[in-house]
């Protein structure tokens, strides 16, 4: 009896001392949630490719004299002036990489991007001479968008967290060249030459971008481009049958315009951002 109260009594001791230690430890408290919220802020560089569709068309003006020599009659110099007027479709695949920058507000998102574009876009044209005569002949002008490039600002709208919907605009460079030959005219070829012209002038558009995973996003972008006026002059001088001599002036004044279709995919250096709740 006497060992069943010793050993009663340790036992009784033990569950004291493990209820004071128990009630010594902290209490248990759940792990904090964690969010990761997707922020557009920072770098990012990518690569595109699309089709472009634009227009290149000439208008001008062409002067000179016609003079007839004859044996039988006195000399006579006409004066001639007339217009040109002419267009082109010029289209093209395109593709290039871009560069650029965001900053993200709340549910607004405001950035600079430049790129810079490969350009196959080739067309080729008739020019009417409107002079009235024989020596004016209609003739075929070439047009060829060798590169170009844009440095743009873009303000954005994110109806989701992942999703951004903006409009862009800026500035529009690019290098436009061409040629024109317009055929024989009596026994004389009547060759314009070649022309080239770094252009300089202005783009709009808008676009719409998604985030995938943490870094990388996909994007499609129209823009409109307008590369301004070229312009030149040419003096052709013809003889035809040996008793008429022509001599005219042609002014030329070329502008490009350029509607682009593209799809892209940029590289986010900054990634997500985890919160906690």
């Amino acid at each position: 009896m006497k060992r069943i109260w010793i050993a009663s009594a340790a036992f009784a001791s033990l569950l004291t001392a493990t209820n004071a230690s128990a009630a010594d430890l902290p209490a248990y408290t759940k792990a904090p949630v964690v969010a990761v919220v997707y922020d557009w802020t920072g770098l990012y560089i990518g690569t595109n490719l699309g089709y472009s569709w634009g227009r290149g068309s000439t208008d001008g003006n062409v002067t000179g004299t016609r003079t007839v020599t004859s044996q039988v009659a006195p000399t006579t110099v006409t004066p001639l002036s007339g217009l040109l007027s002419g267009r082109a479709d010029v289209n093209g695949f395109i593709g290039g990489a871009q560069l650029g920058y965001n900053w993200q507000r709340g549910t607004w998102l405001f950035g600079l991007e430049g790129d810079i574009q490969f350009s196959n876009e080739r067309g080729s044209g008739d020019v009417v001479c409107t002079l009235g005569v024989s020596v004016c002949p209609t003739f075929t002008r070439d047009y060829k968008l060798d590169w170009f490039g844009t440095a743009r600002g873009r303000v954005g709208f994110l109806p989701a967290e992942r999703l951004l919907l903006y409009a862009t605009g800026g500035l529009a460079y690019g290098n436009f060249s061409g040629s024109a030959l317009s055929g024989v005219v009596g026994t004389n070829a009547l060759d314009f030459g070649t022309w080239s012209s770094l252009r300089v002038g202005w783009t709009v558009g808008a676009g719409v971008e998604a985030a995938l995973g943490y870094n990388w996003s996909v994007k499609f972008e129209y823009l409109y481009m307008d590369l301004g006026h070229v312009g030149g002059s040419s003096a052709i001088t013809t003889t035809v049958a040996g008793a008429t001599t022509t001599t005219l002036s042609y002014v030329f004044n070329t502008r490009f315009t350029d509607n682009i279709a593209r799809v892209g995919v940029n590289y986010h250096f900054s990634g997500p951002v985890a919160a906690r709740y």
